[in-house]
C-alpha cells in the first residue's frame, strides 16, 4: 500500500540519476575504409574509354566469327578490329565493301554497334542501371553530363531517358519516311532493312552504307528525296538533343540559350561555306558535279555540305575533287557537330567560342563578350586546350601514316594529301575518303583505328577531364607580359 507521502502527484518530475555502468565510455569499431586507387577524374575517365573500348573488342569478336562474312572462313582480324572501331566511332571509314563483304548477319552486328556508339555506350548503360533501380555514382553523372553536353548534375538521368526517347523516335519516323521512298525502288523486304540500316547509320552520323553496286550513296545522286530524308536525319543527330528541346520549346531567337545560338550560327555557317565551296571548285569537273544537271548540283553540294562535317556519306567520288575543296572539306571534318550529338569533331561550340574569343582580342576588349554575355574565362582556355591537343592527334597520325605508307607514296599508288585527308577524316569520325582507304598497309590501318578511337573520345575525355581537375584559385601571381608578333 502506497502511503501518502510517496504517492506521486501531478506535475511531478522523476530524476533518474544513471548508474556507473551506465557511464562507462563506449568503443565502436568500425571498418576501416579503403581509399580509392585512382582518382574521380582518372576514374570517370577510366569508365569512359573503356566502356568503347569493350564495346570494340565485343563488336570485333562478332565481325571476327564466321557467319559474319561472306565465302568460307572468317573475316581478317584486322578487318574486323577497323570495321568495329569505324562502326563504334560512328566514323565510316570501311577497308571493305559492307554490302558484299559482310552477310546480313554481319551487318546487324553493324547496325548495333552504330546505334550504341552513335548513343554514347555510358549514356544507355547508365540510363539503364538507373531504369532497373541502381544507384548512380556522382562520377557517372559527370560522365554523362558531358557525353550530352554540359546539364546540371541534378537533371542528368532525367535528360539522359529524353534522349532514348527523342533518338528512338526520330529513327522511327526517318524509317518510315525512307521505308515509303525506298519501297519505290526495291521488293519490301529488302527496302524495309535498307531503311532500318541507313536511317540508324544516318542519325548517328555512321557513314555506312549497305547498297549494292553503290560507291556510298552515288547510285542516288539525281535522287533529291532520299538525299533530303537522310540529311534531314543527320542534322537531327548532329544538333544535339538540348538544342533541338531548346528549338521546340522557345520559338524567340532572343530567349535562346548562348550554347544553342553558338551551334546554330557556327552550323549554318559552315553548311554555307561547304555548298558554295563544292559548287565553285566542282560545277566545271566532269568527275563530280560537271556532268549532272544544275538542280541536282546545288542537291549534290548542299547535301556533301551537310554530310561532311558529320557523316561521311558522298554522293561524289572524293577522289576526283579539286585540292581546294578537300582542304576546305578537311576543315569542316576537323570542327565536326555539336557538343552532346552523335557527330565528331572538336565541335562547333568549340570553334565558336575560339572565334569569339579571337574576335574579342582583335577588338580589344579584355574579355570573351557576345550577345550580352560574358563567357568564363577557364572555359575559353579549355576550348583552346582541346583545340590544341586535337591538332597535336592529328599532326601525330598523320606523321605516322607518313612513315607506315612511305613506300606506297613514293610508288605513286597515293599522295600526301590522300593521307592528310583520310587522317582528318579518322580524327574528326566523319568517313569520307579520297579511295585509299582499302590500299593502306595493315601497319597503317592499326594507326587508323587507334585515330577513330581518341578523335571519338578524345573530346569527351579531354573535356570531362579539363573539368573534374578545375580548382579555385587561392592565389594569383604578378601580372608580366610577353613580346607578341
Amino acid at each position: 500500500m502506497i502511503t501518502g507521502g510517496n504517492r506521486r502527484r501531478m506535475g511531478d518530475r522523476v530524476v533518474r540519476r544513471p548508474r556507473q555502468a551506465e557511464m562507462a565510455p563506449r568503443h565502436i569499431h568500425t571498418a576501416a575504409r579503403r581509399r580509392a586507387l585512382l582518382s574521380p577524374a582518372a576514374s570517370a575517365l577510366l569508365s569512359l574509354s573503356g566502356g568503347f573500348a569493350m564495346l570494340i573488342a565485343i563488336g570485333t569478336a562478332l565481325l571476327w566469327m564466321p557467319i559474319s562474312a561472306e565465302g568460307p572462313g572468317h573475316a581478317d582480324i584486322i578487318t574486323a578490329l577497323f570495321t568495329a572501331t569505324s562502326a563504334v566511332c560512328v566514323t565510316g571509314l570501311v577497308v571493305v565493301s559492307s554490302a558484299d563483304y559482310w552477310t546480313p548477319a554481319g551487318q546487324v552486328v553493324l547496325l548495333i554497334l552504330m546505334f550504341l556508339g552513335g548513343l554514347g555506350i555510358m549514356t544507355a548503360g547508365l540510363v539503364i542501371l538507373a531504369a532497373i533501380g541502381r544507384r548512380v555514382t556522382l562520377n557517372q553523372r559527370l560522365i554523362v553530363r558531358d557525353t550530352m553536353g554540359g546539364a546540371s548534375l541534378g537533371g542528368v538521368m532525367t535528360l539522359g531517358r529524353y534522349v532514348i526517347m527523342f533518338a528512338l523516335a526520330a529513327q522511327v519516323v526517318g524509317f518510315l519516311a525512307l521505308f515509303a521512298k525506298l519501297s519505290f525502288d526495291f521488293p519490301v523486304g529488302e527496302a524495309a532493312w535498307n531503311a532500318l540500316f541507313h536511317t540508324v547509320s544516318a542519325f548517328n552520323n555512321a557513314g555506312f552504307t549497305i547498297f549494292e553496286n553503290s560507291d556510298s550513296l552515288s547510285r542516288f545522286e539525281t535522287d533529291p528525296v532520299t538525299l533530303t530524308i537522310i540529311a534531314i536525319l543527320i542534322v537531327l543527330g548532329g544538333l544535339s538533343f538540348p538544342v533541338i528541346a531548346e528549338l521546340a520549346r522557345r520559338k524567340r531567337p532572343n530567349r535562346w540559350a548562348l550554347d544553342t545560338k553558338f551551334v546554330l550560327i557556327g552550323s549554318v555557317s559552315l553548311w554555307v561555306v561547304g555548298g558554295i565551296s563544292m559548287y565553285l571548285f566542282e560545277v566545271g569537273n566532269p568527275q563530280t558535279l560537271g556532268a549532272i544537271p544544275l538542280h541536282d548540283q546545288i542537291s549534290n553540294a548542299t547535301f556533301q555540305a551537310i554530310t561532311a562535317r558529320t557523316a561521311g556519306f558522298s554522293t561524289i567520288d572524293f577522289g576526283a575533287t579539286r585540292p581546294g575543296n578537300d582542304f576546305l572539306y578537311m576543315f569542316l571534318m576537323f570542327v565536326g557537330g555539336a557538343s552532346g550529338s552523335t557527330a565528331g569533331g572538336i565541335k562547333v561550340n568549340t570553334a565558336m567560342i575560339l572565334l569569339v574569343a579571337g574576335m574579342a582580342s582583335i577588338n580589344g576588349r579584355p574579355r570573351t563578350e557576345v550577345f550580352g554575355r560574358e563567357l568564363p574565362v577557364a572555359q575559353v582556355t579549355r576550348a583552346l586546350a582541346l583545340f590544341l591537343l586535337a591538332i597535336l592527334a592529328l599532326f601525330l597520325v598523320v606523321v605516322a601514316l607518313a612513315v607506315t605508307e612511305l613506300h606506297k607514296v613514293e610508288a605513286g599508288h597515293f599522295g600526301f594529301l590522300d593521307l592528310l585527308f583520310e587522317a582528318t577524316s579518322a580524327v574528326g569520325t566523319t568517313g569520307l575518303s579520297r579511295g585509299i582507304t582499302a590500299d593502306i598497309t595493315d601497319p597503317g590501318k592499326i594507326v587508323l583505328t587507334v585515330a577513330m578511337y581518341l578523335g571519338r573520345l578524345g573530346p569527351l575525355t579531354i573535356a570531362l577531364g579539363l573539368a573534374l581537375k578545375e580548382r579555385r584559385a587561392v592565389y594569383r601571381f604578378a601580372e608580366e607580359r610577353v613580346r607578341l608578333g
